[in-house]
């Protein structure tokens, strides 16, 4: 299958320059994908007539899109290792041809490469762009005193004091050493406290970051509960397990019915660990896959198109290097209307809502 690539990201670097005074044609894809050779020679083209450094700055913009739900799930990582493991989980739902390889790991320090195919590895364009959005996310995380390196051998300081300092090396730029002198609490907000009752505190919180790696032990702790209490208070409701399955099916559904944001981007936002992990615990809430839920309950706006409340910007960036949308697996089903919710595969009630009206399966 083709690889593809984002519109948004070049829709990111376009503006980003515009912002500069420099004024570049980007190819356009007709909707959110366009080809991965396209984007390519788009960033190549850039970097030739006006260096790296444009390209680097260009992920300053990324925080300003937190509409995007997978803007959004990164913007929520707690301190540099999370938002790298939450970048590579994202990398692999889009299947990108480019990996973030984490070299080396240590107090106030990470290493990464920026890695492909033995035959086609990055491009310094390419490098650029992805090292500029990880380095405008990472004091988002908490991170404090950032300093960025690019290079083998003697690394180029290219982000210092809180802003870019100097472009990578045009070639050889692909290894990154990002050092930091400590952490404190993320920039982002966290969900304000309802009450005492455990189950709806626990839904707040892990509602806000369904993107995270949750366990039972880091939700009792943020909730300052001993962990055999939590789970009893949580029994009624399905468990610790069947909660977050179903905020996270909730969400996935909404976001199906919703927006426009491709299937991998919601699995990923939703916090599921790859497509096939998605495909198989949407199905198994649902009865059906995330492709075949959308085809089936979304309804048309006034103009014959997909109804959308949230529709994703042109600079937004969630669907860097991913391949096309899943498909149906073609199974039939008869339908009729009916209150909105999600079918689950055990019996024809709704175990998740979500907004607006939806249809039921009828047996």
């Amino acid at each position: 299958m083709d690889e593809f690539a984002s519109a948004r990201l070049v829709a990111l670097v376009q503006r980003a320059l515009a912002g500069e005074g420099i004024r570049v044609v980007a190819p356009g894809g007709g909707g959110a994908l366009l080809p991965f050779e396209a984007k390519r020679r788009f960033l190549r083209d850039v970097a030739r007539d006006h260096g790296l450094l444009p390209l680097l700055r260009a992920g300053s913009l990324m925080p300003a899109s937190p509409s995007d739900p997978a803007v959004s799930a990164l913007l929520s990582a707690v301190g540099p290792r999370d938002l790298f493991a939450r970048w590579q989980r994202l990398e692999r739902f889009t299947h990108s041809r480019h990996r973030v390889v984490v070299r080396e790991s240590g107090t106030g320090h990470l290493v990464a490469e920026h890695v492909g195919p033995p035959m086609e590895p990055p491009e310094p364009a390419e490098d650029a762009v992805v090292l500029g959005v990880l380095t405008a996310l990472l004091p988002l995380t908490g991170a404090r005193d950032v300093t960025v390196g690019a290079g083998y051998g003697e690394p180029t300081t290219v982000f210092a004091d809180g802003a870019v300092t100097a472009a990578p090396p045009g070639h050889g730029g692909g290894l990154w050493r990002f050092t930091w002198s400590g952490t404190a609490p993320p920039v982002h907000p966290r969900p304000a406290r309802s009450g005492t009752d455990a189950v709806a505190r626990t839904r707040e919180l892990l509602g806000a970051d369904l993107a995270r790696r949750w366990t039972l032990a880091a939700l009792a702790a943020e909730l300052g509960l001993p962990v055999r209490s939590l789970q009893r208070r949580l029994a009624g409701d399905g468990g610790f397990t069947g909660l977050l399955g179903e905020l996270r099916t909730e969400a996935a559904a909404a976001l199906l019915l919703r927006s426009a944001h491709s299937i991998g981007v919601i699995g990923f936002a939703c916090g599921y660990a790859d497509q096939a992990h998605f495909t198989r615990h949407f199905g198994l809430r649902t009865a059906m896959t995330p492709a075949a839920y959308r085809s089936a309950f979304r309804r048309p706006g006034p103009d014959g198109r997909p109804g959308l409340d949230e529709p994703p910007g042109p600079d937004t960036v969630s669907d860097m290097g991913e391949r096309p949308d899943e498909r149906s697996d073609g199974r039939t089903c008869e339908w009729t209307d009916a209150p909105t919710g999600v079918r689950t595969a055990s019996d024809a009630r709704t175990t998740a809502r979500t907004p607006g009206t939806a249809r039921r399966r009828t047996a």
